[in-house]
């Protein structure tokens, strides 16, 4: 069996992290954990994950897609073989048996990007049913790819995936969006598998600035898009 590796970045976290870790250690993922610049106060939080997980840490926020790349870095410089990466977020909306069977999905087809989709219903907060649903379609519009959850932050793949994530740019919400437009820019696949709904206390814990980080995703999809329609223009003229 392959090793199955989560990636949990952490900004602020609660005691449900602690919970998260304790299952997934006793399901048999080897856990790293980026406390992404959450302070001092936050400080027992990170002592008590050291007994499940590999913290890494640093002083200032960089934002989630730093995070991300910081501990992609530290596998791609600590581990050999063979491996599945997962990545989940910290505040217990994703389950250790979703994240497994991403792990046991992105080992099938070992060049994929594996998606946890969630499906959204009218107990879904406004505000994610909204912005899913417009990422969808524009994401749709501009890549010609049809995906239904663009903004999950359940990813799974392995490590012959793994240099190519880390050349993509963004520190922040927009790198995984980036993600998914480079990766389609370059055709490889981007497969999802459904998972547990779950927003807890109406994801009221989110660190995602509704205003701010929209604007910089959608700058993202527009430059993808811009870039898109040049390469096109170039190939006709030529």
């Amino acid at each position: 069996a392959m090793r199955k590796i989560a990636v949990i970045p952490a900004y602020e976290p609660e005691q449900k992290m602690i919970t998260l870790l304790r299952e997934a250690a006793a399901q048999g993922l080897e856990l790293i954990v980026v406390d992404d610049g959450s302070g001092e106060e936050f400080l027992p939080i990170f002592r008590e994950a050291e007994s499940y997980a590999y913290v890494i840490s640093y002083s200032e926020n960089h934002g989630k897609g730093y995070a991300l790349k910081r501990a992609f870095s530290y596998i791609r410089e600590s581990y050999e073989g063979d491996y599945t990466v997962v990545v989940m977020d910290c505040d217990g909306q994703h389950r250790v048996e979703d994240a497994l069977a991403l792990c046991e999905e992105g080992e099938r087809s070992r060049t994929d990007l594996v998606l946890g989709s969630r499906r959204q219903s009218g107990d879904s907060p406004l505000k994610s049913r909204l912005g899913n649903g417009i990422t969808r379609r524009v994401f749709g519009l501009v890549t010609g790819g049809r995906l239904y959850d663009t903004q999950t932050g359940l990813r799974a793949f392995t490590d012959e995936l793994l240099p190519k994530l880390l050349e993509i740019k963004g520190n922040r919400y927009e790198y995984e969006m980036n993600m998914l437009l480079e990766l389609a820019r370059q055709r490889i696949p981007i497969r999802e598998l459904p998972i547990a709904t779950i927003y807890i206390d109406n994801n009221a814990g989110t660190h995602f600035h509704a205003v701010k980080d929209s604007m910089r995703i959608y700058k993202e999809i527009l430059k993808f898009s811009m870039s898109s329609f040049m390469s096109f223009l170039v190939d006709y003229l030529m």
